[in-house]
């Protein structure tokens, strides 16, 4: 299994690992390269030698050296260039925090378009360049002020007369019982397009 890390500033790097037959096999990415260690990063699985794999995400967290929490999600096995997700919400009681994170597979840089869609039928909508072969965050929260307090679905698209082609996911965590990021959730997109 060939897995190429894309990184946020549009540099990769690449690792091969020699996987069992009818195994699970665990990569710490953070523990791969320093490069890896506390950074956002993206990662694109490949069967060098044709066998079907099955990928999946998986980060924990907590504080002291103790996780208390973890969220996964499927890889996807497509890339696309626009994606939806469900849910999203930014501050509120639990002081959620919600993050649109996308994977540009493309060798050029993308604009994408990241659209909240909230409840009351309002949206608010902001475009992003993203790097070819990176890995781009969107803090809800952060980018969209206007969504303080708010709950919202999301669409990402890929811009332009060759869009690039994009993976699309959403990290949510919020505080509960006096704990900051007590709880998490993660999701892969739904491909649109």
């Amino acid at each position: 299994v060939r897995a190429t890390y894309l990184l946020p500033d549009g540099s990769t790097l690449s690792r091969d690992y020699e996987v069992s037959p009818q195994s699970r096999f665990n990569i710490w990415a953070d523990y791969e390269d320093a490069r890896l260690a506390d950074t956002a990063v993206s990662t694109i699985l490949d069967s060098v030698d044709g066998v079907p794999i099955i990928v999946e995400r998986a980060m924990w967290w907590g504080t002291g050296g103790h996780w208390y929490e973890a969220h996964n999600s499927p890889g996807a096995t497509t890339t696309g260039t626009l994606w939806g997700l469900a849910a999203g919400e930014a501050g509120g009681p639990r002081g959620t925090a919600t993050y649109v994170l996308v994977a540009n597979t493309s060798d050029g840089p993308a604009a994408i378009r990241v659209r909240l869609l909230f409840e009351d039928g309002t949206t608010a909508e902001r475009t992003f360049a993203v790097a070819g072969r990176s890995r781009f965050n969107v803090d809800v929260g952060f980018e969209f002020p206007e969504a303080a307090g708010r709950r919202f679905g999301t669409t990402v698209e890929s811009l332009g007369d060759r869009p690039a082609r994009i993976v699309v996911e959403q990290a949510m965590y919020w505080s509960a019982g006096g704990v900051h990021w007590a709880a998490g959730s993660n999701a892969l997109g739904t491909r649109l397009r």
